[in-house]
C-alpha cells in the first residue's frame, strides 16, 4: 500500500504522545498529519519536537483538515464523547483511550453514534489484550490448555509517587475513582477470559495513605469479588500505595492456571547480594506496557487498511464502564455499612 493512514491525534498528554511515537516512528503504513490540544503553545511545541505538519487547538478545525483518515482520542475520561462523536459525524476511523466515557449514558451515545459510523473503524484502547504475554494466554485458553476457565484474578498497583497528581486530578473533576480508572483494565480482561458478564458484586478499600481522597469518594486501595452470570468470578485488586509499577493476572481453569508478570521484573537480571536477592522492577506503566502500547495501535492501522473489524468494540467499552461502575458502587455500600 503506498498511501498511509493519516491521523490525527486529540489530546496531547502522556498517552497521546505515546500513540503518536507509535504512529510516527513504529508503524510504517500511517503518519501523524496534526495534533490537537487546549492550548497553542503545547500544540506548537509538540508540532515541532514530532514535525507534524498541522496543528490546531480546536477538534472542529483538526477534523475539517481534508486529508485526515482516522483520529486518536486520548484527552481525559471527561472528554472523549464530544471529540467521539464529532469524528463519527466526519466519517473517520476512531481510536479512543479508556475508559469509554464517564457515565454509561454518555457510552450508549457513543455507540450509537458508531453505529451510524459503521462504515468506519471504531476501537477503545484495552491495550492489555494486545500485551505478547495476554495474548498468549488467550490462545492458550482457547486451545483448552487449562480447561475451562474459573476465575479470574487481577492486580493494578500504581506506584505511591502518582498519588500528588491524582488527588489533584480528583479535585479538578478530571480523574475517575480507581476501581474506574485503572478497574477498567481488569473489567475488560475478566469478561474477555472468562465470556460472561457480571451479576453480583462485594467491593471494600478506603483511603489509607492519601486521606484526602475520602472525601472524594475515593481511595488509594480497593479490593472486590464477582460472580458471572455463567457461574464464574473474578477478583479484582486496585491501588496507588505500591513501591512500584505492578500489575499482575491469574485465569484459574478446571485443569491449570495462567499467570502473566507474577512478579514485575524490569529484566532477567537478579543479583545475588549482601543484601539479599533483588530484582529491578518495573518502574513505571509505560515500560510495562510499551510493546502493547504499539501492537494495538499497529492493529488498529491493519484493520483500517483491510477493512476488518477491530476486537474490542464501543459495546466492550460500554460493558467494562458498567462493570467498574458496579464495583465503584459496591465500594460505596461496604463504606455505608460499617
Amino acid at each position: 500500500m503506498d498511501k498511509k493512514i493519516k491521523f490525527g491525534i486529540i489530546g496531547l498528554g502522556t498517552m497521546g504522545k505515546i500513540h503518536l511515537q507509535n504512529l510516527q516512528n513504529r508503524i510504517k503504513t500511517a503518519e501523524v498529519a496534526a495534533v490537537c490540544g487546549r492550548t497553542p503553545e503545547k500544540v506548537e511545541k509538540v508540532r515541532e519536537e514530532y514535525n507534524i505538519p498541522y496543528g490546531f487547538t480546536s477538534v472542529d478545525e483538526l477534523l475539517a483538515f481534508p486529508e485526515l483518515d482516522a483520529v486518536v482520542i486520548a484527552t481525559g475520561a471527561d472528554a472523549h464523547k464530544e471529540p467521539v462523536l464529532k469524528a463519527c459525524a466526519a466519517g473517520k476511523h476512531i481510536f479512543c483511550e479508556k475508559p469509554l466515557a464517564k457515565t454509561l449514558e454518555d457510552c450508549k451515545e457513543i455507540e450509537a453514534a458508531v453505529k451510524e459510523n459503521a462504515g468506519k473503524c471504531f476501537t477503545v484502547g484495552f491495550m492489555r489484550r494486545f500485551d505478547p504475554s495476554y495474548a498468549e494466554a488467550k490462545e492458550r485458553i482457547e486451545a483448552g490448555e487449562i480447561g475451562v476457565p474459573i476465575m479470574y484474578k487481577g492486580s493494578s498497583i500504581d506506584p505511591a509517587e502518582v498519588l500528588p497528581d491524582h488527588l489533584e486530578g480528583v479535585k479538578n473533576g478530571i480523574y475517575v475513582p480507581w476501581f474506574i480508572e485503572m478497574g477498567s483494565h481488569d473489567t475488560d480482561l475478566a469478561r474477555w477470559f472468562l465470556g460472561s458478564e457480571p451479576i453480583k458484586v462485594h467491593a471494600y478499600g478506603g483511603a489509607y495513605v492519601c486521606k484526602e481522597l475520602a472525601a472524594y469518594d475515593d481511595y488509594d486501595n480497593g479490593a472486590s469479588l464477582t460472580a458471572f452470570d455463567n457461574g464464574t468470578m473474578a477478583y479484582i485488586q486496585v491501588g496507588r500505595t505500591g513501591t512500584c509499577s505492578h500489575v499482575e493476572s491469574e485465569i484459574v481453569g478446571t485443569k491449570g492456571t495462567l499467570r502473566v508478570n507474577h512478579v514485575p521484573r524490569r529484566n532477567y537480571l537478579s543479583a545475588l547480594v549482601a543484601e539479599g536477592h533483588l530484582e529491578a522492577c518495573q518502574d513505571s506503566f509505560i515500560s510495562r506496557w510499551s510493546e502493547a502500547f504499539f501492537k494495538e495501535m499497529d492493529d488498529f492501522v491493519e484493520c483500517i487498511i483491510n477493512g476488518r473489524k477491530p476486537q474490542v468494540t464501543a459495546y466492550d467499552g460500554t460493558m467494562s464502564l458498567e462493570f467498574c461502575l458496579k464495583l465503584h458502587q459496591a465500594y460505596l455500600e461496604g463504606k455505608e455499612n460499617e
